[in-house]
């Protein structure tokens, strides 16, 4: 994730990640242990993974440039999956 925000946040591809019911030193330690620099948002009471009908974490839902959910994965993702849609919604 980290890899494809670097290498496309320029032409317009964003990373937010969502940390549901954590707490803000455990995300603190998570952000500084990987070396991330996208932003996290907190979901304190779970009410967006309700919402979005999250079942496990991770989850990544991939969303276009209009606001539409493109695809979404639960688990981890490969760079290739990230790739290929990266380059259908921005053209990169």
């Amino acid at each position: 994730m980290r890899a494809a925000y670097e290498n496309h946040r320029e032409g317009g591809f964003t990373v937010l990640s969502v940390s549901v019911q954590e707490s803000d030193q455990v995300i603190r330690d998570f952000i500084s242990r990987h070396d991330l620099t996208y932003p996290f948002l907190m979901d304190r009471d779970g009410s967006a993974s309700l919402a979005f009908e999250v079942v496990n974490t991770p989850t990544t839902f991939f969303i276009g440039p209009d606001g539409t959910i493109l695809d979404t994965k639960a688990g981890l993702v490969s760079q290739d999956w990230l790739e290929y849609l990266i380059s259908e919604s921005i053209g990169t």
